[in-house]
């Protein structure tokens, strides 16, 4: 490596001094541990990210349940089929295929109605924003409407968490009841 160097810097090492020679060796060396030391961390897999955000869509069905017991309410179950729908939205709204809010609604419900034999009751919550699954559940609790699906008699639950090109979180929480 010193050879190398010494090329690069046009430097002749037979000519150089043992001290001068000692300090170039460190020099070089101290260098070559400071470069190949900073590792960065690798950008999240498409795995990681996933497990990320279903670490999120359950923590909120968690902080939910948990908020409903208080009030004496009985928990929501996860559904797969609400789930995928709840995914869809988030995953529409963060590639901006749809305006953030609530278009399509009656069509999600629709579709989850056919897909589970009818249900008698529904609500969506959505929010936007890189939040922990507490502080999503603690912003829709300071809304009286958000508050009011939440704490509404349903029994399903789907939550769907899409991320878009910015690394904002897109959430969306469907309701229904299911007799």
């Amino acid at each position: 490596m010193c050879r190398c160097l010494a090329f690069l810097f046009g430097l002749n090492l037979a000519n150089l001094p043992k001290i001068q020679l000692m300090k170039l060796v460190i020099a070089v060396l101290l260098i070559s541990i400071a470069v190949f030391s900073c590792k960065s961390k690798p950008p999240a897999t498409a795995k990681e990210k996933t497990s990320s955000m279903s670490s999120l869509e359950s923590g909120i069905l968690a902080e939910v349940n948990k908020y409903r017991k208080s009030k004496g309410l009985g928990p929501l179950a996860a559904n797969s089929v609400i789930e995928t729908e709840a995914a869809m939205h988030s995953q529409a709204m963060a590639s901006k295929r749809i305006a953030f809010g609530h278009d399509g609604y009656n069509t999600r419900i629709s579709r989850i109605s056919n897909r589970l034999g009818g249900v008698s009751a529904s609500a969506e919550n959505v929010a936007y924003g890189n939040m922990s699954a507490k502080e999503v559940v603690q912003s829709w609790l300071k809304s009286a409407a958000h508050r009011k699906n939440i704490e509404g008699r349903y029994n399903l639950t789907g939550i769907g968490v899409s991320r878009d090109n910015r690394g904002v979180v897109f959430y969306t929480q469907l309701f229904a009841l299911k007799s």
